[in-house]
């Protein structure tokens, strides 16, 4: 098995871990990764402002081509680990692993280019944006660069697992995410005399009530889905009857049918509060990610994979989704290609933090998984191909 350099990929990780960017902010970012694929003797193509792609060529001609995936954005919240390398941008934090993600498939990158005279095939980089936002994948589709290759492959930290674990989910990994917003309008009035406004306070409570009941009243029992409100915002004084109420929210399916009810349902809702309460219903449902499926042959090639670097202890094939009902728009590299995402563990004994759920604020990995990574990213590229050079399509 191949190895990446450790040194490289923890002082890389160290570094976009301490200066982290927002979703299609990725400024600096992009220019740092673009930096070291010159370094590394890689020409690339900008991808919208910060998305970043590139091709590794074997060279030994024609075979069978891989792609890579990395997402790069941070969020936005205020950094409170007791790291050295704790990020300096106020309010902006790497919270779910994307710098470590991004060193690894660096790492990968560099070692990858060291050995490009050893195989036949492309290895193709995709370093992608706005992954926190939901469509920051959709930038590369617009560009053809989401087709035409045999396999996709991309890995996920796993806070809820130890370090040395890599896990796969069998079937559907993710996941569709879909995010609403629905505006409504009324008109102002005395609070002691409503029936001279129009109240969208009251109309969004009720509206934001359904919501809640939808899965349980919409979809079997025995399907998984999520309709969450996340943001009520109506009013400006205790004596001013609301003239707009605004509701924000996600839906979330692991079937494309029950995804498409869902959207149904919440068009149905808001026209019917529209229809009662006389007020206006602006709304907006976003496609932020399809269900992320795991390919039954690539899931068991990258975990063969996994063995050899981990041993077989260091590979769990999980029966319910890795991911519960987060999403990730790596799926949107997996509608015409075969693919997988590995999530590989974080957690270590004694080290509380390194335990911390995505997203939190405390949020320390331990560091170490960032070579895992890496050498999943780059043994799994020179497997696809044929580490020896025999690549070749099947």
């Amino acid at each position: 098995m191949e190895r990446a350099d450790r040194a490289y990929a923890v002082n890389a990780r160290r570094h976009l871990h301490k200066y982290p960017e927002l979703s299609l902010k990725e400024y600096k970012t992009a220019e740092y990764i673009r930096r070291q694929l010159v370094e590394f003797g890689l020409e690339y193509v900008a991808v919208g402002e910060t998305g970043t792609f590139a091709v590794i060529e074997g060279g030994k001609g024609q075979g069978r081509r891989v792609l890579l995936r990395a997402d790069i954005d941070a969020l936005p919240m205020e950094e409170k680990t007791g790291l050295p390398f704790k990020s300096v941008h106020e309010g902006v934090m790497h919270a779910c692993g994307h710098d470590l993600h991004t060193a690894a498939l660096l790492a990968a990158a560099k070692r990858l280019a060291e050995l490009k005279d050893s195989f036949a095939g492309m290895v193709l980089l995709a370093f992608q944006q706005a992954e926190e936002k939901g469509h920051g994948a959709s930038f590369f589709r617009e560009q053809g660069l989401t087709r035409g290759y045999d396999r996709a492959f991309g890995v996920h930290i796993a806070p809820d697992r130890p370090l040395g674990k890599v896990v796969l989910s069998r079937g559907a990994d993710a996941p569709s995410c879909d995010i609403f917003r629905l505006v409504l309008t009324g008109k102002k009035a005395h609070i002691a005399r409503p029936h001279l406004g129009i109240d969208a306070l009251q109309a969004g409570a009720v509206l934001a009530g359904e919501l809640a009941k939808l899965s349980a009243r919409a979809i079997d029992p025995a399907d998984k889905v999520i309709v969450g409100v996340g943001l009520f915002r109506a009013g400006t004084s205790y004596n001013i009857i609301a003239d707009e109420a605004v509701i924000e929210g996600t839906l979330r399916a692991y079937t494309e049918e029950n995804r498409k009810r869902l959207q149904e349902q919440v068009r149905e809702l808001a026209a019917g509060v529209e229809r009662l309460y006389r007020v206006k219903v602006a709304c907006e449902i976003v496609d932020c990610a399809d269900v992320l499926v795991n390919d039954d042959t690539v899931r068991e090639e990258v975990a063969e994979v996994a063995r050899q670097l981990l041993g077989e202890g260091g590979v769990e094939i999980s029966e319910e989704p890795a991911f519960g009902f987060a999403a990730d728009d790596f799926s949107e590299f997996l509608r015409e290609c075969p693919g997988a995402y590995a999530h590989v563990g974080v957690g270590a004994e004694g080290k509380p933090v390194s335990w911390e759920p995505l997203h939190s604020d405390r949020l320390e990995p331990e560091e170490e998984a960032v070579i895992i990574a890496a050498n999943l990213h780059l043994n799994y590229a020179l497997q696809v191909l044929g580490a020896a050079g025999e690549g070749g399509r099947p």
